[in-house]
């Protein structure tokens, strides 16, 4: 029995609530140990989730991989036909490449098939994704199950910091705070001892009541989107009066948005602690993460299975070759994510495992979405990722960048800067668009003083209105 689980569908109720009542409740309902909270599944995956010998995990991962792909073909109606397929004694390896590759849209547009028959009605978590792709996908989650084993594994991820249950963390994620439009910008939960600040309200005027917030809660750790914690720093760095907040500061955790290089040097160069990054994604079927000593993503083995394909859909096994991740998770018997296409793209890492996680697979810096694109007037489409390198000084002026397209060969490029850009800052941005676009988008600059987000607070890169179906070209 998960309590959680249970409480679920009063999360955003207690979320919104006002502060006087919020505290009451979190400070009692915190009280309760999280192996009562989340269920007895929590200690075992805390435990899988601190697990380095690599025989005993090589062995686990295979048996969790064959017990979900049976489990599948079994249950699910869109793998039917798979079963006959899966020959006793055959690798594992043979199982799994015998089932199709799953997009979103397929799951979307036949929910029921992907949905197991032998789960009740009432053993699926209902969840949705949280828009911040082009589609939004509604999906079932296992009650008392997959929950129960994502906060195992966050807090083996919190552990790599040193953290432990009295830390505060200043969190810059997730939905915004329930009253912003009034001046609210910050809310307190103690159950999960986090000072939330609404990713929207990161201005100028609004940071020192911020800070004031995070040093009254004695706040010694921060999370966040890399957009938000990128604009947060920044402007830290602007503000060294505030030195005696950044000296407190232990760790650094991103989450969610692809790391763009010049947001990660700001934010390692403002806060003189580890800075780790998380991947992972709503449907929780993969998670990975980075070391204090090492920014690559190593995959938990025991969280789900990780491919990489080409576009031919082939897998991808050798090392520095960019793919789309493809994953197949695990302890969701409700809705299995069998070589479920995340869209994201990363490589296999061409360096040496870490020594203290023997076993863990290596990824790469994770590029994006393969869907961010921009198309150029010929038809062609450009990846977003090729615009990040080498940027031009003027982009150490900007505080942050979105791209909107309607029609191909013409791009609205937003800016913000606090302290505005000059005609010659212009000059050299346009210049470097039109080298990076090869001269086949016009790129319109606009300077805003604020992006817009989506409800749960993500930047979104690029707001593209062109048909991913469209007729194009690769670059």
């Amino acid at each position: 029995m998960s309590v959680e689980d249970h409480l679920y569908r009063w999360l955003g109720k207690y979320l919104d609530a006002p502060q006087w009542i919020k505290t009451p409740l979190g400070l009692a309902y915190g009280c309760l140990p999280k192996a009562m909270r989340y269920g007895t599944g929590y200690r075992r995956f805390l435990a899988e989730a601190q697990l380095r010998c690599p025989e005993k995990l090589k062995l686990l991962a295979d048996e969790r991989l064959r017990r979900t792909l049976r489990w599948a073909a079994e249950t699910v109606p869109a793998y039917a036909g798979v079963l006959a397929l899966l020959c006793d004694g055959a690798p594992v390896e043979a199982w799994l490449a015998a089932f199709p590759l799953t997009t979103r849209l397929d799951l979307k547009r036949h929910p029921q098939a992907y949905r197991s028959t032998a789960c009740p009605p009432d053993a699926g978590l209902p969840m949705q994704t949280s828009g911040s792709s082009s589609e939004p996908l509604r999906f079932l989650l296992e009650r008392g199950l997959t929950r129960c084993k994502e906060t195992a594994y966050i807090d083996s991820f919190n552990r790599r910091l040193g953290y432990r249950r009295r830390v505060t963390i200043l969190s810059l994620r997730g939905r915004n705070v329930r009253g912003a439009e009034e001046g609210v910008t910050h809310s307190y939960d103690p159950i999960k001892r986090m000072l939330a600040v609404s990713p929207n309200h990161l201005t100028d005027e609004l940071m020192p009541g911020h800070v004031e917030a995070a040093r009254r809660h004695r706040v010694s750790g921060i999370q966040g989107y890399p957009s938000a914690v990128y604009l947060f720093a920044n402007w830290l760095d602007k503000h060294p009066e505030h030195a005696d907040f950044v000296r407190r500061v232990r760790g650094v955790q991103l989450f969610s948005e692809t790391v763009e290089p010049f947001m990660l040097d700001t934010i390692r160069r403002v806060f003189p602690c580890p800075v780790l990054l998380h991947y992972g994604h709503s449907e929780r079927a993969v998670m990975a993460a980075s070391m204090p000593d090492d920014p690559r993503y190593f995959v938990w083995p025991l969280y789900g299975k990780v491919e990489l394909i080409d576009h031919e859909g082939c897998v991808i096994t050798e090392r520095g070759v960019s793919g789309e991740i493809v994953v197949t998770g695990f302890d969701n018997r409700v809705m299995p994510f069998i070589r479920y296409r995340t869209g994201d793209i990363a490589q296999w890492s061409t360096g040496p495992e870490h020594p203290d996680l023997p076993g863990f697979a290596v990824l790469e810096r994770i590029e994006g979405r393969d869907s961010d694109f921009i198309y150029g007037r010929d038809g062609r489409a450009i990846p977003m990722t090729s615009v990040g390198g080498l940027r031009p000084p003027a982009f150490a002026r900007i505080d942050a960048v979105q791209y909107e397209q309607f029609e191909p060969g013409r791009l609205i490029v937003r800016l913000q800067a606090g302290g505005g850009l000059s005609r010659e800052t212009c000059c050299e941005l346009q210049q470097f668009f039109h080298s990076k676009f090869h001269g086949m988008v016009d790129a319109e600059l606009r300077e805003v003083s604020s992006m817009a987000r989506t409800a749960n607070g993500k930047l979104r890169t690029i707001v593209q209105h062109i048909s991913a179906e469209a007729e194009v070209t690769h670059a």
